[in-house]
C-alpha cells in the first residue's frame, strides 16, 4: 500500500462536472491523507455528498453561498492546520494528477525556506507546455524549462503544495480579492518575506486551463464570463497600485497589462459591449480600491 504523507488537499467546488471531479478525487485519494472539499456553490451541491461517501479520507464543508475562492480556500486551509498537517495541496476541482505526483513534488521541500512548489502544466485544450514566471531585470520573465526544479515568482494555483509551517508568517489568502490574482498575491508575499517558490518541471500535469478557448492568429484567448473579466481587471489594477510585495517596475507592468485586458476582452471576445462595461468598471474599482464581491444590482 502507498505510504501516505502528512499532506491535506483543499479543493474548492463550484458546480463541478461530476465525472471530471470524480477523476480528480480518484487521482488523489491514495496520495493524500485528508481531502477537504469546500463547497462554494450557492445552496450547496448535493452530488458532492454522494461522491464523498466513496472515499474514506474525504470531508465536505458546505458554505451554501459563493464567498469567493480566497475565502473558501482559507476555510479549508484553517481546517487542515487545525489537524496538524505538514503540507497543503491547493487544487481545482477538475485537475487530475499522476500517481506519483505527491511523492515527486515533496522533494522540492528538501531545500530551506521553500514555501510552495507546483508542477509544470500542459494545457489540455491546446497541447502547449506552459511556462514558469521568474523575476527578470525589468519585470516578469517567462522561462520554458523541460526538466529540473526552478526558483520562480509565481505558479498556477492548482497543484501547488504549500509548506504549512510557514503559513503563520506569510498569512492566508487575501479574501478581499474574491477571485483572480489571489494565488499570485500570496506567492509574491511569500517571496517578499524571503521564502522560495519552486516550479518543478520534472512533474507534468495535463489540465484544462480554461473552460473554452478562442484562437486568433497565434494567440489563444480563454473564454470566461464578463464578471470574471471584471475581477481579473480590477484586481490587476488594485495590485499594481497597492501591492507592497512588488517593486515599482513590476507594478508598472501590471498596470499596463490592465489596458490589454480591457481592449482584448472587449474587442476579441463576445459579448463585446458587456465585456467593455465590466472591464471598465473593474478598472475604476481597482483605482479606488473597492474590493470584495461585486454587487451586480448596482
Amino acid at each position: 500500500m502507498r505510504k501516505l504523507h502528512n499532506i491535506s488537499a483543499v479543493i474548492v467546488c463550484f458546480f463541478p462536472e461530476i465525472e471530471i471531479f470524480r477523476n480528480c478525487l480518484d487521482s488523489l485519494s491514495d496520495q493524500i491523507r485528508t481531502i477537504y472539499l469546500v463547497d462554494n456553490t450557492p445552496g450547496g451541491y448535493r452530488e458532492l455528498k454522494r461522491e464523498a461517501f466513496k472515499y474514506k479520507n474525504v470531508k465536505i464543508m458546505y458554505l451554501y453561498n459563493n464567498y469567493g475562492i480566497a475565502y473558501a480556500q482559507n476555510v479549508g486551509i484553517k481546517k487542515a492546520l487545525e489537524n496538524n498537517t505538514e503540507y497543503i495541496l491547493i487544487s481545482d476541482q477538475d485537475t487530475v494528477y499522476p500517481p506519483d505526483f505527491v511523492e515527486k513534488m515533496l522533494h522540492c521541500f528538501e531545500k530551506d525556506k521553500v514555501a510552495a512548489a507546483g508542477p509544470l502544466f500542459i494545457d489540455a485544450h491546446t497541447g502547449k507546455v506552459q511556462f514558469f514566471i521568474k523575476k527578470g531585470l525589468i519585470g516578469f520573465k517567462k522561462i520554458y524549462p523541460r526538466s529540473g526544479k526552478h526558483d520562480v515568482l509565481q505558479l498556477i494555483a492548482s497543484g501547488t503544495i504549500i509548506n504549512a509551517k510557514f503559513i503563520p508568517e506569510i498569512g492566508l489568502m487575501k479574501e478581499e480579492l474574491f477571485i483572480d490574482w489571489v494565488d499570485m498575491e500570496w506567492y509574491w508575499r511569500a517571496v517578499k518575506k524571503g521564502y522560495k517558490i519552486i516550479g518543478n518541471a520534472d512533474v507534468v500535469v495535463v489540465h484544462r486551463l480554461g473552460d473554452k478557448i478562442k484562437k486568433l492568429g497565434y494567440r489563444f484567448f480563454y473564454i470566461k464570463s464578463s464578471l470574471r473579466y471584471y475581477y481579473i481587471t480590477r484586481n490587476c489594477v488594485y495590485l499594481s497600485l497597492r501591492c507592497s510585495s512588488l517593486d515599482a517596475i513590476f507594478k508598472i507592468g501590471l498596470f499596463l497589462r490592465s489596458f490589454r485586458y480591457i481592449l482584448g476582452f472587449s474587442i476579441f471576445i463576445e459579448p463585446h459591449f458587456k465585456n467593455l462595461k465590466y472591464t471598465l468598471k473593474g478598472f475604476y474599482h481597482g483605482i479606488i480600491g473597492k474590493l470584495g464581491k461585486l454587487d451586480e444590482k448596482h
